[in-house]
């Protein structure tokens, strides 16, 4: 599948009407999102001068999300357009008090309370998709979101790193309450049916709980999902935590240097997520997991152990393209490994898993970066990316995935009915 079938393909999808709103609005609001991720970094470590609390600033974002997988079960019986108009609305209201606030622990806390919103928003995207779109095109929708986040990496960071050199975090901050705000008017647009063929029933919190968490660790595409993601989250906190320090200080590449070098992965997830269907249709679904997790880190390595700044940002395109082809293979391995009614409750049960490691290792790796420095913990982060590969193409073994369904062995269902006695 070359260049001009995928892109046919993607255009295709634009028939679906939930697809076009859905699809403008994560690009307008991942792309307010990305300049206001180099604008926090930056204006937190310029606060402090120390990757301690960069560290702390990632993990105030993706905690709140950890604590939410105990909401997953909500998740599954709230609408999930209005839970995705709610989320875009908060984010908003955050983003405006962040031009306001006075200090470091101001941001992070102010961060911690975006993170809830993203927590509920990001599973209900994830969850609501494979409703948009006939099953046979379901990874090329995946595919398409994934471009466009990876476009949004692009423009994102190079227009954030910019913007900062230049007049500094705040009007960041109001550009990306804007995107937000635009957003939640597209979703408005989105039948609430088109996004949810299933409202769960409940059986009680707990069971229902029970529910999403056996159905995790009893099917195989699930459970291939929460180990190696989670052991790669260990590497991907690491690279994120470290970043601003290795560009502004082992590079001396400075605030724009550090949205090149974050533009630089989104040019790679961008060739990655562009591609995933034409490689998932050709590789064993193993073969094409371990290729994503070992172009991601080799990259890295590599990046640790090289010190032009021109060479070290060439190869994130390789590494980025290794974790656009990851991105959609897990969206595709969640979305197909789970019923609707048990589809939320698993993402934000996955999602929880990952935000936990994500947090402690933010934290180690801004300690490690500060007494070792940087380029070590990236050497360290791409060893840990290279053992979720791994453990990935080991469990991903029995899975037979192409553009359409996931099955595993000659079975025609993905898993079987989760267990009611749990």
């Amino acid at each position: 599948m070359g260049l001009r079938s995928n892109a046919a393909g993607h255009v295709a999808l634009f028939r679906y009407a939930g697809v076009r709103r859905l699809f403008w609005a994560t690009l307008i609001s991942s792309t307010g999102t990305w300049l206001a991720i180099v604008a926090l970094a930056i204006d937190v470590f310029d606060r402090t001068h120390s990757s301690v609390w960069v560290g702390a600033l990632f993990a105030a974002e993706t905690l709140p999300i950890a604590l939410l997988g105990f909401l997953g079960p909500l998740l599954d019986r709230l609408p999930r357009r209005s839970l995705m108009i709610f989320s875009d609305v908060a984010r908003a209201a955050v983003f405006v008090a962040l031009v306001a606030a006075p200090n470091a622990w101001t941001i992070i806390a102010l961060a911690t309370l975006a993170g809830v919103a993203t927590g509920l928003f990001t599973p209900a995207v994830y969850a609501g998709l494979p409703n948009l779109v006939e099953e046979r095109d379901l990874a090329g929708a995946n595919g398409l979101f994934q471009t466009a986040v990876s476009v949004t990496m692009i423009v994102g960071p190079l227009g954030g790193g910019l913007i900062v050199a230049w007049m500094g975090p705040h009007p960041v901050y109001l550009l990306n309450a804007g995107s937000f705000l635009f957003s939640a008017l597209l979703l408005a647009g989105i039948r609430p049916s088109s996004l949810q063929s299933i409202a769960a029933v409940t059986r009680g919190y707990l069971r229902d709980l029970l529910d999403g968490a056996a159905t995790v660790f009893r099917s195989r595409p699930l459970l291939t999902v929460f180990v190696a993601w989670n052991i790669a989250m260990i590497g991907i906190a690491a690279m994120n935590t470290a970043e601003v320090d290795l560009v502004k200080h082992d590079f001396g590449a400075g605030n724009f240097g550090y949205g090149v070098f974050m533009a630089a992965t989104g040019v790679g997830v961008f060739v990655g997520a562009f591609n995933a269907r034409s490689v998932l249709d050709r590789q064993r679904f193993a073969t094409a997991y371990a290729l994503g997790f070992l172009m991601l880190a080799s990259g890295i390595v590599v990046i640790a152990l090289m010190p032009p700044f021109a060479l070290a940002t060439a190869l994130l395109v390789i590494a980025g393209a290794g974790n656009g082809l990851l991105l959609t293979a897990n969206a595709m391995l969640v979305q197909q490994g789970a019923r609707d009614d048990l589809r939320g409750r698993s993402f934000t049960l996955i999602m929880g898993a990952n935000a936990i490691v994500l947090t402690i290792a933010s934290i180690g790796a801004g300690v490690l970066a500060d007494r070792m420095g940087a380029r070590l913990v990236w050497a360290l982060a791409g060893l840990a990316i290279l053992i979720a590969g791994l453990a990935g193409w080991l469990l991903a073994r029995p899975l037979s995935l192409s553009g359409e369904r996931a099955t595993i062995g000659v079975s025609l269902e993905p898993i079987a009915e989760p267990p009611l006695n749990v």
